[in-house]
């Protein structure tokens, strides 16, 4: 028999082993070749008005994911390799020549590498068009997507493959030389020893976790995070990877020690079996168990975090873009021009229009606590509005009017996308507008958060008395932005370009149709992105955990064989297992979701955004694809055992 046909037989015989290995790495290869795909799709790239933003998303994410798969893939070939170390000392021992053996394992990992390679490459490119249309509809563009034969996308990824396939191949090949014979027969009992779990580290694990959580819920605000936020931000990741570390290491054990105290429920003989392997084999399982829990955790985190973005595009884009459209005040011909495209409209009415005034004041800010960044974006200067336009604007846009403010008072106007909405900590203190007679002192009576402006970097806007402004306005020439809200703003792309046409390219025009198509843009490529990437997160967490149980099982099968014999069912065999198992991949995913709900909690805070339904949206789903890995486990392991 020549080394081909051993080989042949042997993944034959091995490849349900494989089987999960080799999808896993499909889908790596799947995804990452629809990444490059899609940067280099030339439909696409077209419909972008900035090109460099779908090209450094998908430049970075690649090369994240291909990181991330180049690790995973060697660790999963670690895996494999253990559980050839047998097969290999028997070759050995029969007289077989190490270099025929690493010859044999690397024609075997090889071959496996380059099929999935060429099946990844066939799925991706058989539904590029497919994923185009989901990058596509998620960014809002209504463009038709045909089908393109991407030869670059191609050859970039046979290159990268091939490359992170030999090297792993190596890796089989020299193994026969990095052990002794007795190494081999005896690789499957290491790192099985008993667990004692500690009553310090299990009370340690608590305080690390627990003081993790008591810094994410503190308020965006608080000291921890105003004057420390790079300290505490590596604090709470080095307490939640090492807490998690030692909650799968000696907590989880902890408490499973209590529950062996509990004779009528840990005396069952099927809970004897379980948590008995379970205890002695958490010690082992920690590290893996820990870098499972993180990679449930980042995934939700960033797909959690996108998705919630995207969820609430529009409810953030009225409240950031008050109105339909925004043009610095040009003519009264242009104004009526407008008014009468929109009066021809069937989908869209006016619904207000308004000319707002304001003038640039420059002022002193040194006893604020908080300044926004528009006051230096625009030369430390505020954008000064009367009390009578305030309260204007106020009942067309549905807000609360104001009071008549005092010569001395200010309203302030603040409206972060990331950080305080409320900047409640500036109330009673001063500011100084700067006047060529005398500066004028002022104490900010409150503040709003709202948007009265379209543009895309809010000035530092205050609302002064009537006199006050009128004093100002006569020292810094006023600006006048002309105002319009309409109807079904969200489908106005129509009548934005009819406006535009009518324009002069002076009119710095700005319009809700443009913003909102831009926010979509962006977010539907974040969640595009980090969905994808999610998705190789998952085959690794579930593929991994699947790798190990798949080792532990059936390193037992001689132990459940003897429970056979002595009269125990299959079917209260698998139950065993079952529950076993069930420990084994619930601990890693109630603690990942645990820390994303957490992190997605201290970011919903900041960001002053609602992330519940988006986040639960989420977790549902990540769940159901994880627990599929959970139920192929089971399945694989009732055939181990029962066969």
């Amino acid at each position: 028999m020549n080394m081909f046909n051993i080989v042949k037989k042997n993944i034959k015989y091995n490849f349900y082993q494989y089987f999960l290995y080799l999808a896993s790495m499909t889908l790596s290869i799947t995804i990452y070749f629809t990444f490059l795909s899609l940067q280099y799709n030339n439909q696409i790239i077209l419909a972008l008005t900035d090109t460099d933003k779908l090209q450094s998303a998908f430049g970075a994410s690649s090369i994240l994911l291909l990181l991330f798969v180049a690790i995973f893939i060697w660790y999963s070939n670690n895996f494999f390799v253990k559980r050839r170390k047998k097969d290999i000392g028997l070759y050995s021992l029969l007289g077989v020549e190490k270099k025929q053996i690493g010859r044999m394992l690397f024609y075997e990992n090889f071959i496996m590498g380059i099929l999935a390679l060429f099946i990844g490459l066939a799925i991706g490119e058989l539904f590029s068009v497919f994923f185009s249309m989901i990058l596509v509809k998620l960014m809002g563009f209504s463009i038709a997507i045909t089908f393109t034969f991407n030869s670059r996308a191609i050859i970039q990824t046979l290159l990268v493959f091939s490359v992170i396939i030999f090297l792993t191949s190596l890796q089989g090949y020299f193994i026969i030389y990095r052990f002794k014979l007795i190494e081999l027969f005896h690789a499957t009992k290491k790192g099985e020893k008993i667990n004692k779990p500690s009553l310090v580290l299990a009370l340690l694990a608590i305080a690390m976790v627990g003081g993790s959580y008591w810094l994410l819920l503190q308020s965006p605000e608080s000291s921890n995070w105003g004057l420390h936020f790079n300290r505490t931000i590596i604090i709470l990741i080095i307490s939640m990877i090492i807490g998690s570390f030692l909650l799968f290491h000696s907590l989880s054990a902890f408490f499973f020690v209590l529950l062996q105290k509990n004779k009528s429920f840990y005396f069952k003989w099927s809970n004897l079996l379980t948590f008995t392997q379970l205890t002695n084999r958490l010690k082992s399982n920690a590290f893996m168990f820990t870098i499972i829990s993180i990679l449930n955790a980042g995934t939700l985190i960033a797909f959690g975090f996108a998705y919630s973005i995207y969820y609430n595009t529009l409810d953030t884009m009225k409240n950031f873009v008050p109105y339909s459209y925004q043009y610095e005040s040009t003519t009264s011909d242009i104004d009526a021009k407008i008014r009468e495209l929109i009066n021809k409209e069937d989908n869209h009415s006016l619904v207000f229009e308004y000319d707002l005034e304001y003038t640039m004041v420059k002022g002193d800010v040194s006893e604020l606590s908080k300044v926004p960044g528009g006051y230096f974006y625009f030369d430390e200067s505020f954008a000064v509005i009367s009390n009578e336009t305030y309260n204007q604007l106020a009942e067309k846009l549905d807000l609360d009017t104001i009071a008549p403010l005092k010569k001395t008072e200010a309203l302030t106007i603040i409206n972060n996308f990331i950080g305080s909405q409320d900047q409640q900590e500036n109330v009673n203190k001063s500011i100084s507008l700067h006047s060529s007679t005398d500066d004028l002192k002022i104490k900010i009576a409150d503040n709003k958060s709202v948007s009265l402006l379209n543009d895309p970097v809010q000035p530092f806007i205050i609302v002064v008395n009537d006199s006050v402004y009128s004093q100002f306005r006569d020292e810094n020439p006023p600006t006048t932005v002309h105002t319009l809200k309409v109807t079904n703003e969200v489908k106005s792309a129509a009548l934005t370009k009819k406006i535009m046409n009518v324009l002069p390219s002076e009119a710095q025009f700005i319009s809700f149709s443009d913003s909102y198509q831009e926010a979509q843009s962006v977010y539907g490529l974040l969640i595009f992105i980090s969905g994808f990437l999610g998705l190789v997160f998952l085959a690794a967490s579930g593929s991994m955990i699947y790798f190990k149980m798949l080792t532990e099982v059936t390193d037992d099968k001689v132990r459940y064989t003897t429970l056979k014999k002595l009269g125990v069912q299959k079917s209260e065999i698998m139950r065993v297992i079952a529950k076993q198992y069930s420990v084994v991949f619930l601990l890693p995913l109630i603690v990942g979701i645990t820390h994303s709900c957490m992190i997605l909690t201290a970011i919903s805070n900041l960001m002053d955004i609602n992330f519940i339904i988006p986040v639960i949206i989420c977790i549902v789903s990540y769940t159901i694809l994880y627990i599929s890995y959970y139920v192929l486990t089971i399945i694989s392991c009732n055939k181990i055992v029962n066969t």
